[in-house]
């Protein structure tokens, strides 16, 4: 099996392992190149191209790392044939003759490094469909590569055209030999210790297995060698006019039988020996009329050899991993023939056991009343399966050895019946325990007895007690909620219930921050974890998230018992009439009663506001002052009740024209302030303020009759004029006089208009 694993990367610290085998695969490069040469000049024609298996397997491998190494490998035995043939070193180095080269190294990296990048660490030689993917790679990977050279050679004039076919053909068919003879040898038995070496890493400790396996080699190299022998040397030997092609074949027959008795790596190990073997024997017989031939039994041999031994291999696996399945589920695995012999135990308890094989199987059972075993006699005699069977089997001290038994009939293919198999499980030390658990048995139903009325007693006083506790939580006219360690709803009553508008079902595995509302979240849980190490009573005032009601929450956590938390206390009282009460004298306080506008006071306040964050924002900011021209022929004409209509109207037509950002108030008496933030110029507020005079100007429809009035404003600018609230109030207020000076219902800006006027006119 090959599974790839990722490869370090070349660090400074592995640069030295790399490099060895960089060399490592050099020399095997040498010499795979060096054996075709050697094997192609002997018999006048080359079967096979180990080097497209080497190259192959260190692509599929390394990737692009593979593919440069290989690279490296062809230049430098280019460049030593150049110099030890006496070649010019300039024409061995040119651009062209390097790309002559390494031109069918491409037609392996286009299919191998698709292929690496596609299977991933999913590859694995006993799965059919890989070996699948493998053999259509190696077929691809050879046909680009010959197409490749054999154009490559046509173009240079090193072939005629008319002989493309025949070359291209016998190219592919070697390099495709090469890579399904020679790479999956590497990949399997080969990769694995390079990549523990590249790591870092010592070999794994050998199995018991793996003795075996070494001490079992010879015996495939001879029965290899044994076959080509007989199936060549022998006829040529004795000049028997064979078809030695076809009786090539027969290497298939000692192949199968090597794959099959000793697994995949001993089948590649044997496909590459007869292989090699045919080469040779090829070539020293001088058959080369029959190349292609040769071939296909070759590729016929690596195939076979390759899916004979994974189907092996695939096997072998299995069988491992459901003796080992077995082996952990149980203590006992047991067979009998279908005599009712003993023909299999193995296991953990097998030891413990006394029994001999090829006895009946009562011969392993213990002298003592056995309940089930009439139960496991008929389920023998009628051949059903049977399970959860305790028997007592006789130990090596003759004393009994309690186990459960499982097992089922066994038969043949043809139906016939051949016995039982199963599993036991030691139950011997849980039937201990229940003999100790028998001899207090009476003992413990007395004390659990007496325990029993006393628990009784105190439950019947602990429930009163409940139901006492449970009345006075449903008629208390608070809401009470019990939080677990997690801060998690597991209890309230009715009136929180009410408070929070769910019921016990809904609410109960809640998160306290689930019952606040999305507003007051964050205050509550910031005084909720600044308490948790307190176990003192807690108040905050928060609302309710689904009922939005305003409530007092008193809390308490409960102390640890044991260590472990238990919860919290929560009890809530309803301030919704309190908390209106007080925004209501919150509302009076800071807002004019008549027109609802913001008072002094509060426009003091909104005013320093507004300008502390045009310092920090670095904006403008202007402050418009107005005063009603003509207010006082109005209450005197019309009387009170009309100038206070009259008050409400102008109020409303401000609001009108003012910015939600803005603040509109009423300073007193017939006097109006507004604050523009976030302005860019003079303009933006002398622009406001003729709208203001504009809507002024326009008659207004009073119950004692139509009347008429205008309005002067002053406009004071931060930071051109004042930099403090008293300042910019100052200025805007002279500012309003110089505009009521110059002739009423007009806009003065201080800086612009009236910087040279320090008092009062007295004519106003």
């Amino acid at each position: 099996m090959f599974t790839p694993t990722p490869f370090p990367a070349v660090t400074w610290a592995a640069r030295d392992r790399w490099l060895r085998v960089g060399v490592i695969y050099f020399i095997v490069a040498v010499a795979t190149w060096y054996a075709s040469g050697v094997l192609d000049r002997l018999g006048g024609f080359s079967l096979w191209y180990l080097a497209g298996g080497l190259r192959f397997a260190v692509i599929l491998v390394l990737g692009w790392m593979g593919l440069l190494l290989d690279a490296v490998a062809i230049a430098a035995m280019s460049l030593a044939q150049a110099v030890l043939g006496g070649l010019p070193l300039p024409g061995v180095l040119s651009v062209t003759n390097l790309f002559a080269l390494l031109s069918p190294l491409l037609g392996y990296a286009v299919v191998v490094l698709p292929l690496r990048a596609w299977m991933g660490s999913q590859w694995d030689f006993s799965q059919a469909r890989y070996i699948a993917v493998f053999v259509i790679a190696g077929g691809l990977s050879a046909l680009l590569a010959a197409s490749i050279g054999t154009y490559r050679q046509v173009y240079f004039g090193v072939i005629p055209p008319e002989m493309m076919t025949n070359v291209l053909v016998g190219w592919m068919t070697g390099d495709f030999v090469g890579v399904v003879t020679f790479a999956p040898l590497l990949l399997v038995m080969v990769r694995p210790h390079v990549a523990r070496y590249l790591r870092g890493e010592t070999s794994p400790q050998k199995a018991a297995t793996d003795d075996w396996i070494e001490t079992a080699w010879a015996w495939p190299l001879l029965l290899s060698m044994a076959s080509l022998l007989l199936m060549f040397a022998v006829p040529w030997y004795l000049h028997l006019g064979l078809n030695f092609p076809m009786l090539a074949l027969f290497l298939l027959l000692p192949l199968g039988a090597i794959a099959l008795w000793f697994g995949l790596h001993a089948a590649l190990v044997s496909a590459l020996v007869l292989d090699t073997g045919l080469v040779i024997l090829i070539a020293l017989t001088q058959q080369g009329d029959l190349a292609l031939q040769y071939q296909m039994v070759m590729i016929a041999i690596s195939l076979v050899g390759l899916a004979l031994g994974a189907a092996v291999q695939a096997r072998n696996q299995t069988i491992a991993r459901y003796q080992d399945f077995a082996l952990v589920s149980s203590d006992l695995l047991w067979e009998i023939n279908a005599q009712g012999k003993l023909i299999e135990l193995t296991g953990v308890l097998a030891k413990q056991v006394t029994g001999a094989l090829n006895q009946p199987w009562q011969t392993l059972l213990a002298v003592c009343e056995q309940p089930n075993l009439a139960t496991l006699t008929q389920a023998l005699a009628q051949q059903q399966s049977f399970s959860q069977l305790e028997l007592a089997f006789r130990g090596k001290d003759q004393a009994e050895r309690w186990v459960r038994l499982n097992g089922q009939p066994v038969y043949s293919e043809s139906g016939e019946y051949l016995g039982f198999r199963g599993t036991a499980v030691d139950i011997h030390a849980a039937r201990e325990a229940q003999a100790l658990v028998r001899n207090y048995n009476q003992e413990l139903l007395a004390q659990v007895a007496q325990r029993t009325r006393e628990l009784s007693q105190s439950h019947a006083a602990l429930a009163t007690k409940e139901q006492h506790l449970r009345l006075l939580l449903t008629t208390a006219p608070v809401g009470v909620l019990a939080l677990d360690a997690r801060d998690c709803c597991t209890y309230l009553n009715a009136n929180a219930s009410a408070l929070t508008g769910l019921s016990e079902q809904q609410a109960r595995g809640m998160p306290l921050v689930d019952f606040v509302h999305a507003d007051d979240g964050q205050r509550v849980i910031l005084a909720w974890r600044a308490s948790r190490a307190s176990q003192e009573v807690q108040t905050l005032e928060f609302r309710l998230r689904s009922t939005k009601v305003w409530c007092a929450a008193s809390w308490t956590r409960l102390a640890p018992v044991d260590g472990a938390e238990l919860g919290s206390i929560l009890v809530l009282t309803d301030s919704t009439a309190r908390h209106q009460y007080e925004e209501k004298l919150w509302a009076l306080a800071h807002h004019d009663p008549l027109t609802g506008l913001p008072n002094r006071s509060l426009f003091h306040d909104r005013c320093a506001q507004a300008l502390n964050q045009a310092r920090r924002r670095d904006m403008g900011l202007a402050l418009l002052w107005l005063d009603l021209d003509g207010f006082k022929k109005i209450n005197d004409d019309l009387g009170h009740e009309a100038g206070d209509a009259l008050l409400a109207q102008v109020a409303q037509r401000l609001r009108s024209r003012t910015r939600d950002s803005d603040t509109l108030a009423r300073m007193g008496g017939d006097e109006f302030a507004v604050v523009l933030p976030d302005i860019t110029g003079e303009n933006q507020a002398v622009a406001l303020a003729n709208e203001l005079v504009l809507q002024l100007s326009q008659p207004f429809t009073l119950p004692q009759g139509v009347a008429h009035i205008s309005g002067s404003v002053g406009v004071a600018l931060y930071p051109q004029d004042a930099q403090s609230v008293e300042d910019l109030i100052h200025y805007a207020d002279l500012a309003m006089y110089c505009a009521k000076h110059q002739g009423r219902g007009q806009v003065r800006v201080w800086a612009r208009d009236c910087s040279e006027m320090t008092t009062i006119p007295a004519d106003l």
